[in-house]
Order: C-alpha cells, then sequence, then structure tokens
C-alpha cells in the first residue's frame, strides 16, 4: 500500500499549526470500496463504505509515536468488525464523522475481502518532518 498526503491535509494541517479559521483535528478513519492512483488529487474516499459495521469511525487511538525524533509520527488507529461482504480497496484519515478534509490516502495493491464478522484493523503513521 502507497499512501500519500493530500493538499487537503496540508491545508488543513496549517491551519492547526496557526489557529486560523477554526481547524479540526483529524481523528476518522474512513474506508471504501473505489480506487484511484494516489497521485491523483482525492478529497475523500472514491467509493466511501457508509454501512455493515465498515462505515467511516472514529479512531480507536489516536497518538503520537517517534520516528526520526521524538513524537513526530501521528498514528490513527481503528478496527472494525463487518456484518455484510464488502472488497475494501481504499482508506483514508480525516478530520470529521461526515464530510471533513482528507490527510491521508491510500489504496490497497488488492482488494481486502470482508464477510460478516470479519475484523480489519488499520494503523495509519504519518511523520511530520522536513522535506
Amino acid at each position: 500500500m502507497a499512501a500519500v498526503v493530500t493538499k487537503y491535509g496540508f491545508v488543513e494541517t496549517a491551519k492547526l499549526l496557526t489557529g486560523v479559521d477554526s481547524p479540526v483535528a483529524f481523528a476518522s478513519i474512513a474506508l471504501g470500496t473505489g480506487s484511484t492512483t494516489e497521485g491523483t488529487p482525492v478529497s475523500e474516499c472514491i467509493t466511501e463504505i457508509t454501512a455493515s459495521g465498515l462505515e467511516r469511525a472514529s479512531a480507536a487511538t489516536v497518538t503520537t509515536a517517534s520516528s526520526a525524533t521524538s513524537s513526530d509520527t501521528a498514528k490513527f488507529a481503528h478496527t472494525w468488525t463487518s456484518t455484510g461482504d464488502y472488497n475494501v480497496k481504499e482508506c483514508g484519515v480525516l478530520n470529521s464523522s461526515g464530510g471533513g478534509d482528507l490527510l491521508c490516502y491510500a489504496t490497497f495493491a488488492s482488494a481486502i475481502p470482508m464477510e460478516s464478522a470479519d475484523t480489519l484493523q488499520v494503523t495509519w503513521s504519518v511523520q511530520v518532518k522536513a522535506g
């Protein structure tokens, strides 16, 4: 899985750093069945799943971790339990439980088939660094 920080993520992050325009912290994760290349400008999951236990959720874990320096990486994690059948192909971190700004986006190398009672855990790590 290759992931990108979106242009919308950069804009909202700048607002968070400055407090301009009432920024909202990122804490929601969405799954979807659509797909596009990570280089394509996206503002949301292409086909977000909105049912069957796989709908957008507040990340169960929102914390920092250390990569190159102490606490320079934001981590978001959540585990879903499916109540239906889906092929999950995409994932993103947003700053709202509905709509919102897309911080980062990724498509999976191959679809993840989900059936009732299957679980899927997604963990995002977004490192803040120069360059």
